[in-house]
């Protein structure tokens, strides 16, 4: 898969979103996989006081800038909104997923929602903690303008040429991006698939395009109750939607953030709370990780379904057998509900 960090101007400034995307086979030949420092998206301030011994890299199974892969597409654009105090990566596997399924995978950094804004007095945060971007929040702002990018080809789009489907798009989210993202479901045209993971509130996608639904989350979940992905389930008009229960899973484990660990073992959040990161300690509240053994099957049990849900809706293809063998595939599934 290439990799593309492109741009993007938004209400009051910009921000950065990166572009997944199929790749000419052999073109990474010789290439190195790219790297994601996590502690750059730390305030500057903060950044100093995670040693390199302490740090991991988050490793992607893609290549930077590699040429597109115009032979085959164009591919359905899929859209993800990180949750609050985290970042575009969050849910990296996930994204490398979809864009070897033949998707284009995008995900911004949501300013207000973006980790350095977080970690900002606004929210609650002890005196002296560094400013964040003076940004105001702006998510339906984002992702319009994410939609306008790869539907114009404009600014860092543009080397998506042809080779994009927006008449065929996937929108998704974690947490609060969730609840966005169903939101933006509802209204906003030729979303035929909707993804929220912990689902804040149990927000319901209704929009006259979408196709299908499908909600994910930890069971243990100790930040966003099961039930608010129970009650996004139950009240989406979707024609086809699916619920998705892991047991002993909690808040993070629909995303990378628990498998992606240091040398001694220790979480990103572990880490910036040992080193005395300013509100390290306040979002330790919402990084909950559960019992899931390993750590990696949550995300593993994410990609599986959340790709099948994808290429059922916006490539036409029957993933009938994937979604019946889910529960005998990952035992750590402890719920299963499905409409029809």
């Amino acid at each position: 898969m290439g990799v593309q960090t492109v741009t993007m101007s938004i209400t009051g400034g910009t921000t950065p979103v990166e572009v997944w995307y199929p790749a000419v086979l052999g073109s990474a030949a010789g290439m190195p996989q790219v790297t994601y420092d996590l502690t750059k998206y730390l305030p500057a301030s903060e950044q100093s006081k995670i040693p390199a011994s302490a740090n991991k890299l988050q490793t992607c199974n893609c290549y930077r800038d590699l040429p597109l892969d115009t032979s085959h597409g164009p591919y359905p654009a899929v859209i993800f909104i990180h949750g609050t105090g985290s970042f575009r990566t969050a849910s990296l596997t996930q994204m490398t997923t979809w864009a070897s399924r033949g998707f284009i995978a995008v995900a911004a950094d949501h300013p207000g929602l973006f980790l350095t804004d977080f970690l900002a007095a606004p929210f609650g945060i002890p005196d002296g903690c560094p400013a964040g971007t003076g940004i105001s929040q702006n998510l339906s702002g984002d992702v319009n303008a994410e939609i306008s990018g790869l539907t114009n080809k404009t600014g860092g789009f543009a080397f998506l040429g042809s080779s994009v489907d927006m008449s065929r798009i996937g929108m998704g989210g974690h947490s609060q991006g969730a609840s966005n993202a169903a939101s933006f479901a509802s209204t906003m045209p030729n979303v035929q698939v909707d993804l929220p993971l912990a689902d804040l509130g149990g927000t319901t996608a209704s929009g006259s395009s979408l196709k299908s639904v499908l909600v994910a989350g930890g069971m243990s979940d100790s930040v966003v109750n099961y039930s608010s992905d129970m009650s996004a389930y139950s009240g989406s008009t979707a024609a086809i939607k699916r619920l998705v229960g892991i047991t002993g899973g909690d808040h993070l484990d629909v995303t990378d953030l628990c498998m992606d660990v240091n040398s001694s073992g220790q979480s990103a959040i572990q880490v910036a709370s040992q080193y005395g990161v300013c509100g390290a300690s306040t979002l330790a509240n919402l990084a909950k990780c559960g019992t899931l053994s390993p750590t990696s099957v949550g995300p593993q049990i994410t990609n599986y379904v959340t790709t099948a849900a994808l290429e059922e809706t916006l490539h036409c293809q029957d993933r009938s057998a994937a979604f019946s063998a889910l529960q005998s595939k990952f035992s750590q599934v402890g719920a299963f509900q499905h409409t029809p």
